[in-house]
């Protein structure tokens, strides 16, 4: 188990997982700034936090072609689909997050499919250029102009 990231509570953690029975199973490699690199090596992408916006990382990680776990809290249900992409477990339930953990990391097939549906996922919706039609088609609409195009450059 590799746990990327930092937090109030990291030195914490990384202390009691230093002084328990999985030591040798679980990195705590902090902050990281190559995250290709971290998803490259992954197999299984978690988010499991009580708060979010619309977290960047699923997206990258959907990008990677990675199935998706993660809490069941503000916009991630935006972009991942139940069952699908992966699953959405409600905050704070450990016990489901365990269940949908094992049945991931038991089922390869699953992983690889959910992986495939969040990359397709991605590219059909959260590319960089299909953002930048979606809100410049936004703000159009908004300023009465739906079929107006100024950009900086000539460019639409």
């Amino acid at each position: 188990l590799r746990l990327v990231g930092d937090g109030p509570q990291w030195q914490q953690a990384r202390a009691r997982i230093a002084a328990g029975p999985l030591a040798a199973r679980i990195a705590l490699p902090g902050h990281s700034t190559d995250v290709g690199r971290e998803l490259a090596g992954a197999q299984i992408f978690l988010l499991i936090s009580n708060w979010e916006g619309f977290p960047i990382s699923i997206l990258e990680a959907m990008r990677a072609g990675l199935p998706v776990i993660a809490s069941d809290v503000g916009g991630v249900r935006e972009a991942v689909v139940d069952g699908v992409t992966g699953c959405l477990v409600p905050r704070g339930d450990a016990a489901a997050l365990r269940d949908r953990l094992l049945q991931l990391i038991g089922d390869p097939a699953l992983r690889v499919a959910m992986g495939q549906a969040g990359r397709q996922r991605y590219e059909t919706l959260f590319t960089l250029e299909h953002m930048y039609r979606k809100t410049l088609a936004l703000y159009r609409s908004l300023a009465g102009r739906p079929d107006e195009v100024h950009c900086i450059g000539g460019q639409a």
